[in-house]
C-alpha cells in the first residue's frame, strides 16, 4: 500500500495535482494539498519550519484525510456518486472538510460534535449544508462516537468514515504530506513535531519520512489529557488534538518522544505566531509551535531542521478566545 513515493506530484486526479497544475482546478478536490513550508520567526526557533495546512481549500489539514477517505468509499461502492449520506463524529475540522466534499457531490452530511465547539465551526458546517448534532463534551469522545454510530444505523445506507480507524486517513499523509515535506526540505529533515488527534497526520507523515532518513518524531498532546504520556484523559482547551484515547490508526512505534503542552502555552504561542507571521493560526498550531521551539532549542538539535505541522487557521476559534 505504502510505496507511493513522489507520484503525488504528477498523478492525474491526485489530491496534490491541482496545486502543481498550470490550468484552473476543476473542483475543490484538486485544491487539496501542496501547502507551503514557512520558517517560523520566533525567538529560539531559528531552524523551525511549519507546514501551513491553512492553505488547503477548507483551511485545515483534515482536507487531505477527508478526501482520501471519501474517495476510498466511492471506489469500494460504499458511497454512490451522488445522493448518499455521510455521518461522522468530529470536533470540527474533519466535519467541515467532509461537508464541503459532500456539498460538491450532492450528499447529505450529518456531523456529531461536542457542544463546546466554537460558534464559527458550527456556522461553517451549516453554511456548507451539514446537519449538526451537539453532544455533551464532558462525556468524552467515546460517547460522541457511540451517538454517531447510533445515528448512522438509523439512516439507511449511511456511510461513516470513522477517521480514527480509517487507513485512508494515514494513507493521505503517507502519499501527500510526507512527500511534500521531503521535497520542500530537499530531503534534509531531522525532527518532525506533530500534534496527535486521530494520529493520521503523524503516522502517515512519520512513516514516509522514517523510511528515508533517521527522523526523530515528537508527538504533541494537551497536558490536561496526556494519554500518550501515561496520564488520564480529560477536557482541555486545544481543539483538534488530545482525543483522550489512542486511536486504532496511531502507530506508537513511530514516536520517539511525547511533549505535553498546557492550554495556556498553546494559546499564548498561537498569538505569538500570529503576531510574528501575520497569519491567524489555531490553538493546536500554537501547541505545535511551543513544542517545536522547545525541541529546536536543545543542544542535540543545534543546526538541525525541525519541521512541524500547523493544522489550521485560527479564524474558526475567535469566539472561543473572547
Amino acid at each position: 500500500m505504502e510505496n507511493g513515493g513522489h507520484a503525488m506530484t504528477t498523478a492525474v486526479g491526485d489530491p496534490a495535482a491541482g496545486r502543481a497544475a498550470t490550468g484552473p482546478a476543476g473542483s475543490v478536490d484538486e485544491l487539496v494539498g501542496g501547502t507551503p513550508l514557512l520558517r517560523v520567526p520566533l525567538p529560539g526557533a531559528a531552524r523551525l519550519l511549519a507546514k501551513l495546512e491553512m492553505a488547503n481549500p477548507l483551511c485545515s489539514v483534515k482536507d487531505r484525510a477527508a478526501l482520501y477517505m471519501m474517495r476510498a468509499a466511492e471506489e469500494a461502492g460504499l458511497l454512490p456518486p451522488t445522493g448518499g449520506t455521510v455521518v461522522e463524529c468530529s470536533s470540527g475540522s474533519t466535519g467541515i472538510s467532509l461537508a464541503a466534499l459532500c456539498a460538491r457531490r450532492g450528499h447529505r452530511c450529518v456531523i456529531v460534535m461536542p457542544d463546546n465547539a466554537s460558534e464559527e465551526r458550527r456556522l461553517i458546517l451549516r453554511k456548507l449544508g451539514a446537519e449538526v448534532h451537539l453532544v455533551p463534551h464532558r462525556d468524552g469522545l467515546p460517547a460522541a462516537w457511540a451517538y454517531a454510530e447510533d445515528l448512522r444505523r438509523s439512516l439507511p445506507g449511511a456511510w461513516m468514515p470513522r477517521q480514527d480507524r480509517n487507513p485512508a486517513n494515514v494513507r493521505a499523509h503517507y502519499e501527500t504530506t510526507g512527500p511534500e515535506i521531503w521535497e520542500a526540505t530537499g530531503g534534509r529533515v531531522d525532527v518532525l513535531v506533530c500534534g496527535v488527534g486521530t494520529g493520521g497526520t503523524l503516522t502517515g507523515t512519520a512513516r514516509y519520512l522514517k523510511e528515508r532518513t533517521a527522523l526523530h518524531v515528537v508527538a504533541v498532546e494537551p497536558a490536561r489529557s496526556a494519554v500518550l504520556s501515561g496520564g488520564e484523559p480529560g477536557p482541555h482547551g486545544i481543539p483538534g488534538i488530545g482525543a483522550g484515547y489512542v486511536s486504532d490508526i496511531t502507530d506508537l512505534t513511530l514516536v520517539d518522544e511525547v511533549v505535553a503542552v498546557t492550554d495556556e502555552d498553546a494559546a499564548a504561542t498561537a498569538d505569538e505566531v500570529t503576531r510574528a507571521t501575520g497569519l491567524p493560526v489555531g490553538v493546536s498550531s500554537g501547541a505545535a509551535a511551543w513544542a517545536g521551539r522547545a525541541v529546536a532549542a536543545r543542544p542535540r538539535w543545534a543546526g538541525a531542521t525541525v519541521v512541524t505541522v500547523f493544522p489550521d487557521s485560527g479564524e474558526r476559534y475567535l469566539s472561543a478566545a473572547r
